[in-house]
């Protein structure tokens, strides 16, 4: 599991700190939890492949959220995850379940 990632501008940002982070094609952008946001030309399953084994969650074709930034969730009726952040991210409905299962 990574405690670090390499992020242009931060040299190593803690893992704790990134709250989301959303993909646009080849593009993500990472939310970190001093309000900051990075915009990064790398694909969000790069992400992936890099924090599968620490608290990162895949909620949706184009989101990962970290499972210790989320304060709550709403899976019955918006099928959101709310963040630290105050951002809510929607839940995929393929995902859902696996969101169920590791957010319940």
């Amino acid at each position: 599991m990574r405690k670090t990632l390499k992020i242009p501008g931060i040299d190593q940002c803690p893992v704790d700190d990134i709250v989301s982070i959303e993909g646009k094609g080849n593009y993500t952008t990472i939310f970190l939890k001093n309000g900051e946001t990075i915009l990064m030309a790398k694909t969000l399953k790069k992400f992936e492949s890099q924090l599968r084994l620490g608290t990162f969650l895949r909620i949706h074709k184009s989101y990962l959220v970290n499972k210790v930034n989320v304060i709550g969730h709403d899976l019955e009726d918006t099928k959101t995850v709310k963040t630290i952040l105050q951002h809510s991210l929607p839940v995929s409905r393929r995902k859902l379940d696996l969101v169920r299962g590791q957010l319940s």
